[in-house]
């Protein structure tokens, strides 16, 4: 039995001719943006007509299917790919020294909060392009497919959310939960923009680099990330914390003024302040600077109010461990995740324990007060190892391109966990190579690298296992040999 046929196919681009559609609507957003202030607006205008015309055909020519997590996943990693794809093109029409590789790895980048950019003046990009990289961050900060189920109030939603790498419920119905988490997105998104006014930001400033932090996406329209007062940076610190370390359910038990026990939180704040701590020691930098940093580098974000090459390597092996591990699952933030990293701390600790306990022992495995199955802990340690592999995966191909060693670790760690603080690799003149890998590596860091190992493999798993059926399995060959 196939475990896709030609039906599945079919459905899956009906699905993505949705998304299609959805993401050229949303293109007409920058469209207004550049009416409004008197700038071009055509590269904005016309891919997005061309795509909502395109992703309708798709739609129209192609027949449904009851969406499954083995659909979902699939889809859900094509629909990140073609965001990318489709949101290049204002970046490569719009910029004239970008090609269209470029574009892509500013599109990823923004679409999966990661935040790296490779604009040499930020600062000059029409506002169109400036609000079209915040909206892109701001818009992945919860998920490109969650965008679309809450628009459309999608069948397969539960399928979708989990191929996004989401797993929590607010609400009853994954539905329910993802407009939940919306609401719970721009009630913080409006008051991160009020407080980030008043702290002296204008209004343009404060709405795209609010859009920025509380996506914990980073991408700044400033050429120095984020050179504003100290306030400002309190104000910013508090919402990256919020946008990558308080996950939505804390957010709704709060203010829906329940009980909040949340042990990712706890693990959070000694590490930032350890961490924030050495680096002002090893460092020498200000207290306030180093805990922008820590919590910028733990959520995600890549904000950076200090030059991160000009930090000790003891300061920057601390941030490459903050980074790799990140924040808190169901929130917008990428790397390992906390959760993940007290699993495999515990799973650790039982394993010891059952070593050295006598063998009619039962040992009772608990996180909080939940259980913890051997699966979670054997997924935990998964997960951690694939992100590790990629981790040092784009290390050896940076080194094999010529860039430093242990500058190429911060920078790989850096784009696999979609948290966009550099040492200074990272920029326009960046290696065609080290561009592809950099797209690959937010790519997969953003889903969690299961789903696009799904669709990688996939095609070459469906071809042997129809040799083995048709040939081995009905002994259609070696009838008269030894096998």
């Amino acid at each position: 039995m196939k475990i896709f046929k030609k039906s599945d196919i079919s459905g899956i681009f009906h699905e993505l001719g949705i998304l299609i559609s959805t993401i050229g609507f949303i293109m007409l957003l920058p469209s207004f943006i550049g009416i409004y202030f008197h700038e071009p607006f055509f590269y904005f205008l016309f891919p997005s007509l061309f795509f909502m015309i395109l992703g309708l055909l798709i739609n129209k020519i192609t027949k449904p299917i009851s969406v499954k997590l083995k659909h979902a996943m699939v889809i859900s990693a094509l629909a990140w790919l073609m965001a990318s794809l489709i949101g290049a093109i204002p970046f490569y029409i719009g910029i004239e020294y970008f090609s269209y590789l470029d574009g892509v790895f500013e599109s990823m980048s923004a679409w999966t909060t990661t935040g790296f950019s490779i604009i040499s003046d930020v600062e000059s990009l029409p506002r169109t392009l400036q609000f079209w990289r915040s909206f892109e961050q701001w818009i992945g900060g919860v998920g490109v497919l969650a965008m679309v189920i809450t628009i459309l109030s999608k069948a397969g939603a539960s399928a979708y959310y989990r191929a996004e790498a989401r797993e929590e419920k607010i609400m009853p119905s994954t539905i329910g939960t993802i407009k939940k988490i919306w609401q719970i997105y721009l009630l913080y998104t409006t008051i991160g923009i009020c407080l980030l006014y008043l702290s002296g930001l204008n209004l343009w400033s404060a709405l795209n680099i609010c859009m920025c932090g509380i996506s914990t996406g980073g991408m700044s329209i400033s050429n120095q990330s984020f050179p504003f007062n100290n306030f400002a940076k309190i104000i910013m610190t508090l919402i990256m914390y919020i946008g990558g370390v308080v996950s939505f359910s804390v957010h709704h038990n709060v203010l829906t003024g329940r009980r909040v026990d949340d042990i990712q939180t706890k693990t959070s704040i000694p590490i930032l302040f350890f961490a924030a701590f050495v680096i002002t020691l090893t460092s020498g930098i200000d207290p306030l600077d180093s805990l922008f940093t820590v919590v910028s580098a733990m959520t995600s974000t890549g904000f950076s109010s200090v030059q991160i090459s000009s930090l000790t390597n003891i300061s920057i092996a601390v941030l490459i461990f903050v980074m790799a591990i990140g924040g808190a699952t169901g929130t917008t933030t990428g790397g390992i995740k906390l959760i993940r990293l007290v699993i495999m701390a515990k799973g650790f600790y039982y394993r010891l324990k059952e070593v050295v306990s006598p063998g009619n022992a039962i040992i009772y495995k608990k996180i909080g007060k939940n259980q913890l199955s051997d699966f979670l802990i054997l997924d935990a340690f998964i997960i951690a190892f694939a992100y590790i592999i990629h981790y040092l995966f784009g290390t050896l191909v940076l080194i094999s391109l010529g860039y430093d060693p242990f500058l190429s670790v911060f920078e790989s760690v850096s784009l696999v966990a979609n948290m966009g603080l550099s040492v200074d690799i990272v920029n326009h003149s960046l290696h065609p190579v080290a561009k592809i890998l950099g797209v690959f590596s937010m790519w997969v860091g953003r889903l969690e690298i299961i789903p696009i190992y799904v669709l990688i493999i996939l095609p070459l798993y469906l071809k042997l296992k129809d040799v083995g059926k048709n040939k081995i399995g009905k002994n259609k060959i070696g009838k008269n040999r030894k096998l």
